[in-house]
C-alpha cells in the first residue's frame, strides 16, 4: 500500500476502534450507550477506508488484492459496506456487536502491511483481481449470513429459557433474522458464483486442464457447493430456522479456510 493509503487506513482504523469499544461495552456492561457515536465514526472510517483502497489501487495500477494485507483490508471494507447497508434497511444495532470487532481486526491486519512494490502485470491479472473482488464481497455477505445464524441460535436459546437475559430484548426477532440471513445468502451465492466462473476462466487460461488440482480452488468449489445446498434446502425442502443457521455457519467456516490454504496461484498472498 502506498504511503497516503496507509495513513488513511490507519486513521480509519482509529475510527473503527470506537466500534470495537462499543461491542466490548455492550457485551460486558449489557448497554448500548456508545452505539451512535461508534456508528458515525464507523461510517466516516468507511469513507476514509474507501479512499485508502482507491489510492492504493491507483498506485498499483490494479485492484489492491495482491498481498495478504491488501486482502484483509479489502475484506474489512466490504464487511463495513455490507453492515452499513443492512443497518440502513433494518436498523438493528445488535448486528454491530458481531461485525465491528471483525472489521477492526481485519483492518488492523491490513494497516500493519508495508508499501507494496509497483510492478507491471499482464492484462490477465485484471481477470483474477475481478475474481478476488467478487469472492471477497460474496464472503462479506456470507459472513452476515453466519452472523444472522449465530444470533438466531442465541435468540432461540433465550426464548426457551425461563428467564431470558437482557440480550434477548436487543436481538432482532427470529423472523427478521431469518429474512436477513436469506437475503444475504442470495447475494453471497450470486457473487461467489460469478467469482468462481472468473476464477475458472483464469485458471484454465493459465494452467490448462490441470487447474482443478489447486487446493484453494477445490475449497472454493466446496464453499459454492455448500451455498448451493443452502439455497436448495431453503427453496425446496423449506429448511429455515435452526437448520438454516447451522448451514450458514458451516458455509462461512468453509469460506474462511480458503484464507488459510496458501497454494498454487494463491501463494501470491505471502509475497
Amino acid at each position: 500500500m502506498d504511503t497516503d493509503g496507509i495513513l488513511l487506513l490507519r486513521v480509519a482504523l482509529v475510527l473503527y476502534s470506537l466500534g470495537l469499544l462499543d461491542s466490548f461495552y455492550s457485551v460486558v456492561k449489557q448497554r448500548r450507550k456508545l452505539f451512535k457515536p461508534a456508528l458515525y465514526a464507523f461510517a466516516v472510517g468507511a469513507g476514509l477506508h474507501m479512499l485508502a483502497l482507491a489510492s492504493d489501487g491507483m498506485a498499483q495500477g490494479r485492484l489492491p488484492v495482491q498481498t495478504l494485507q491488501q486482502l484483509c483490508s479489502m475484506a474489512a471494507f466490504f464487511m463495513t459496506a455490507v453492515f452499513l447497508a443492512v443497518y440502513a434497511r433494518f436498523k438493528y444495532e445488535s448486528l454491530a456487536v458481531f461485525m465491528f470487532p471483525v472489521v477492526f481486526l481485519l483492518t488492523l491486519a491490513g494497516a500493519l502491511g508495508g508499501a507494496a512494490p509497483v510492478a507491471s502485470r499482464p492484462v490477465l491479472d485484471w481477470w483474477i483481481s475481478i475474481h478476488v473482488g467478487l469472492f471477497l464481497l460474496g464472503y462479506a455477505a456470507l459472513f452476515l449470513t453466519c452472523v444472522a445464524g449465530v444470533m438466531y441460535l442465541i435468540q432461540e436459546r433465550e426464548l426457551k429459557s425461563k428467564r431470558p437475559r437482557a440480550l434477548y430484548y436487543r436481538l432482532p426477532p427470529l423472523g427478521k433474522l431469518d429474512e436477513i440471513g436469506y437475503r444475504a445468502l442470495a447475494v453471497a451465492f450470486v457473487l461467489v458464483t460469478l467469482g468462481l466462473i472468473a476464477a475458472s476462466v483464469w485458471a484454465f487460461a493459465k494452467w490448462g486442464p490441470n487447474w482443478v488440482v489447486d487446493p484453494t480452488i477445490a475449497l472454493a468449489f466446496l464453499t459454492w457447493g455448500i451455498l448451493f445446498a443452502m439455497v436448495i434446502s431453503r427453496l425446496a425442502a423449506g429448511w429455515r430456522g435452526r437448520k438454516g443457521a447451522y448451514l450458514s455457519i458451516a458455509g462461512f467456516c468453509c469460506a474462511a479456510l480458503t484464507w488459510v490454504v496458501n497454494s498454487g496461484a494463491h501463494t501470491f498472498m505471502s509475497q
